[in-house]
């Protein structure tokens, strides 16, 4: 899907309701949910302006829900190729990127795996704060290289398929011959549970009115995001138990 939509939290809730339907569609891969997976409390602090999208599409894809869905039913070079294309809307460029990321989840665990995408360079460059990230490849890319389009094709389920039907990796199905990685459920320092990051923004923040913005985030990738708000221009006021 390649229409993209800007928050604008406090200003009008019919078009943050649009973007919240959008960013459930882009993170969870098009998949039907039923009424228990809903995070309400993710949505109360988006309709509040104390999240922008980038914080909304964080905090879903770090989410029980997801973990579900995506972790713990498809290995993990699958799960990667997920990610990839729900949080950067591209497919992975290479084996070896697909393999860091692999490693990633193995060595530092779900959130941290998830944060490296939504705190990166590459998803601030293509998508800002307020923007729901979008299957990139489908269009040109800057930089990008004409396989990107084919590899995009492949792993698409199309407008009424929904990602996660397919068990193993449908780009990189070599791998599949591969031992796959025991994933251990890595413990955190300290309080596991969730953590806001409350923060003031340097920059314009779309038409969000809220200068102070909060970002939802599990211990193992608080580093990760605070990484991420510092690359944005962001200032970091205050850490708190959700």
């Amino acid at each position: 899907m390649t229409a993209t939509l800007a928050s604008q939290a406090n200003v009008d809730t019919a078009h943050a309701a649009v973007v919240i339907k959008q960013a459930y569609r882009q993170v969870f891969g098009n998949r039907h949910l039923m009424e228990l997976d809903i995070n309400n409390s993710i949505e109360a602090l988006f309709f509040n302006g104390d999240l922008t999208v980038q914080g909304l599409v964080t905090a879903l894809a770090q989410s029980g829900t997801y973990k579900k869905l995506f972790l713990e039913t498809n290995s993990p070079y699958k799960f990667v190729e997920l990610n990839f294309k729900h949080l950067l809307g591209r497919p992975p460029h290479d084996q070896k990127e697909l393999m860091q990321h692999v490693r990633l989840l193995q060595d530092e665990g779900f959130e941290a795996e998830i944060a490296s995408y939504t705190y990166s360079e590459e998803y601030l460059a293509a998508f800002g704060v307020d923007q729901v990230p979008y299957n990139r490849a489908a269009t040109t890319m800057q930089g990008g290289r004409t396989i990107a389009y084919a590899r995009a094709n492949r792993i698409d389920a199309g407008y009424a398929g929904y990602d996660g039907a397919d068990r193993e990796p449908r780009l990189l199905e070599s791998l599949c011959s591969a031992k796959s990685p025991v994933i251990k459920e890595r413990k955190s320092v300290g309080n596991a549970k969730a953590l806001s990051i409350s923060w003031a923004s340097r920059r314009q923040v779309g038409a969000n009115r809220r200068v102070m913005q909060k970002s939802v985030v599990n211990q193992a990738s608080m580093s990760a995001t605070i990484k991420g708000i510092l690359a944005q221009g962001g200032r970091i006021l205050s850490i708190s138990k959700v």
